[in-house]
């Protein structure tokens, strides 16, 4: 009887010990899934962090333009808060940008217009291509690392007759606290 009960014990340890192996691996996994990716390091988004000025030149006029870039939520996103002031009005919009695990850039955005729109495009070299959606339609912008401390963005989206309405943009970034 004794044998029996020790061979019963036995086959249950057996079976058991892949039971809890597969039940630790799963525990690990799901742990894994809580845990947050890797900061961003992309050159590109660290060389955006920073303090900029500069203008855009659009249908309405020539603006003096304000941007602060900064990595935030452990280093998964770069947060924007830009401000504009021209001849009779200003803009103020915030945004986020960040990449998809195959690299595409994302970005959502928000401002003072009421508009929420979202981003998808990709970067190659010293440019990143967006196409962005909102509630007023299409627009592309491209912008271009000119310099270490300058960047353009040429801006497009249809006007109300289907012309094609265009922007451009030039920021210079403003040396730190520590730079002067």
């Amino acid at each position: 009887m004794k044998e029996v009960a020790f061979l019963v014990l036995a086959l249950t340890i057996f079976l058991a010990i892949p039971v809890m192996a597969q039940e630790e691996k799963k525990a690990e996994g799901d742990q894994a899934q809580m845990m947050p990716p890797q900061p961003l390091n992309d050159e590109f988004i660290n060389w955006m962090v920073g303090e900029w000025e500069g203008w855009t030149e659009s249908p309405m006029g020539k603006s003096k333009d304000w941007q602060k870039n900064w990595l935030s939520l452990d280093g998964q996103f770069m947060l924007i808060d830009y401000k504009s002031e021209w001849t009779g009005g200003s803009y103020h919009g915030m945004g986020a940008i960040t990449l998809s695990q195959s690299g595409e850039v994302l970005g959502y955005w928000i401002d003072n217009m009421r508009t929420m729109s979202e981003g998808k495009g990709k970067r190659e070299g010293n440019v990143v291509t967006m196409e962005w959606e909102d509630q007023n339609g299409k627009m592309t912008r491209v912008m271009e690392k000119v310099s270490a401390d300058k960047f353009t963005e040429a801006v497009s989206w249809p006007g109300p007759d289907d012309t094609m309405m265009q922007a451009k943009c030039e920021m210079t970034r403003k040396p730190s606290v520590t730079e002067k």
